[in-house]
């Protein structure tokens, strides 16, 4: 007799606050991580992107001139964007 395999267990998120970052894009309608974490994107609505530093926490670039606020990013402009 068979017994059944056991799930797997999801992955535990931390249960605390890490970070704080202070954007000042007014609200941030998007938030994407690169692959292997060390870089973030925020999309806000002053028209703008800002790209992050993860491990200091500091912002590295904004990039402006959108014409409308910035609802998202594809991941394909973000490794554009990084690279």
């Amino acid at each position: 007799m068979a017994f059944p395999q056991p799930r797997p267990q999801a992955p535990q998120l931390p249960q605390h606050l890490l970070r704080t970052v202070e954007c000042q894009q007014g609200a941030v309608r998007a938030v994407r991580f690169n692959a292997d974490g060390n870089y973030v994107l925020t999309c806000g609505s002053d028209k703008s992107l800002k790209l992050w530093s993860v491990s200091r926490g500091t912002l590295l670039k904004t990039y402006t001139g959108h014409g409308y606020e910035v609802l998202d990013v594809d991941r394909y402009v973000f490794l554009r964007y990084i690279w």
